[in-house]
């Protein structure tokens, strides 16, 4: 292999050569950064061990290799160079594949789905029994519209580890697509019972029984969130929606004043909060709320959308002018995308006065 530098100081020298990028990444892929566990599986390949302790050298007298080394990783390179050097993976007995798993799933997020799918047949080439890549592949079919075949590895996952909560998010998803919405519920139900944190799958799962017109059962999903979590406002305006869908107006009052009387704590929350107290009318307490949040946080354009009301409406209108201008200038697309909150809340006259076309 051609030598690229040589490294050399008084206590030691070392040669760098293209093969050390590529030793790194084996140690961090294979061996989650171990070069013990790497040497006792590879110090018989007279390459690999020459690099090993080339690169052990180099962090144990200059710096830690890392990533920053040699990403992005390209694993068809990888593999012919494992080929070039006479590297056997099935005689790697120390081997882990989760640094495997995360490059499959990078590639997945960046849309390369081949080679995302020829690192899980590499993956289960060497481990049939890997559950986190049968649930990847599963996944990542069901995300490209491949439903059914995407469901059949998805059940090999939870098969072979039945504690695989992201195949009983993906397996709910499947059959959700597919309008199976019985099944859906039943493996988000599954999801909950094994992961509750999960907060997602609430909504999720409550959706489901709504397609099914099982309101109360969606009422109770939405109530066992908030049981977790007293202050989600979504789950709540969620459940205020389904009572009035039902008819029963006391009980949507009853949640609606809970919104009220709650400050929002998450920022997809804001938005339904202050709906809600702009339809009654509590204009100052918006406007308090939302001055707050804008000086906490830096993704702040809906926020500044959402002042435009209570600006106008207590007649500061220079200022709901000024953030019309600036939104204007800077997130026009945003800006019209929420042209629709203008028009519930304000009169024609109000959004002439302050350049709402």
């Amino acid at each position: 292999m051609r030598e690229l530098v040589k490294v050399k100081d008084e206590s030691f020298e070392v040669t760098i050569t293209l093969n050390t990028p590529l030793a790194i990444i084996i140690r961090d892929l294979f061996y989650e950064g171990d070069w013990e566990a790497m040497e006792e599986d590879l110090g018989k390949n007279e390459i690999m061990k020459a690099e090993i302790e080339t690169c052990k050298k180099i962090e144990e007298n200059l710096v830690h290799l890392g990533e920053e080394v040699y990403n992005p990783v390209s694993f068809p390179e990888l593999k012919e160079w494992l080929d070039e050097v006479d590297i056997n993976v099935s005689n790697m007995n120390h081997i882990s594949l989760n640094g495997l798993y995360d490059v499959a799933i990078d590639y997945a997020d960046r849309g390369l789905y081949d080679t995302a799918y020829e690192i899980i047949s590499f993956m289960l080439d060497f481990d049939p029994h890997y559950a986190p890549a049968y649930e990847l592949k599963g996944s990542l079919l069901v995300e490209q519209g491949r439903i059914e075949e995407g469901l059949v590895y998805l059940d090999k996952a939870i098969d072979i580890d039945p504690w695989l909560i992201e195949a009983y998010s993906s397996l709910g998803e499947g059959y959700y697509n597919l309008g199976d919405y019985e099944k859906a519920a039943y493996y988000w139900e599954k999801e909950i019972e094994k992961a509750p944190e999960n907060k997602l799958t609430y909504f999720m799962l409550a959706e489901a029984y709504e397609k099914l017109e099982n309101h109360q059962k969606a009422i109770n999903t939405l109530s066992r969130l908030l049981h977790r979590d007293p202050d989600s406002v979504l789950a709540l305006y969620e459940m205020k929606e389904i009572y009035e869908k039902i008819g029963k107006e006391d009980k949507a009052k009853e949640v609606e004043d809970r919104i009220a009387s709650i400050k929002p704590k998450y920022s997809n929350d804001v938005e339904v909060w202050a709906k809600v107290l702009l339809r009654r009318g509590e204009y100052e307490r918006v406007m308090e709320v939302l001055e707050e949040k804008l000086s906490t946080t830096k993704l702040n354009t809906h926020i500044k959308l959402l002042l435009i009301v209570p600006y106008i409406k207590l007649g500061m209108k220079d200022k709901a002018k000024e953030i019309i201008d600036e939104i204007k200038d800077n997130n026009v697309w945003y800006y019209y995308g929420k042209k629709e909150l203008f028009g519930e809340f304000l009169s024609e006259e109000e959004m002439a006065e302050c350049g709402i076309s």
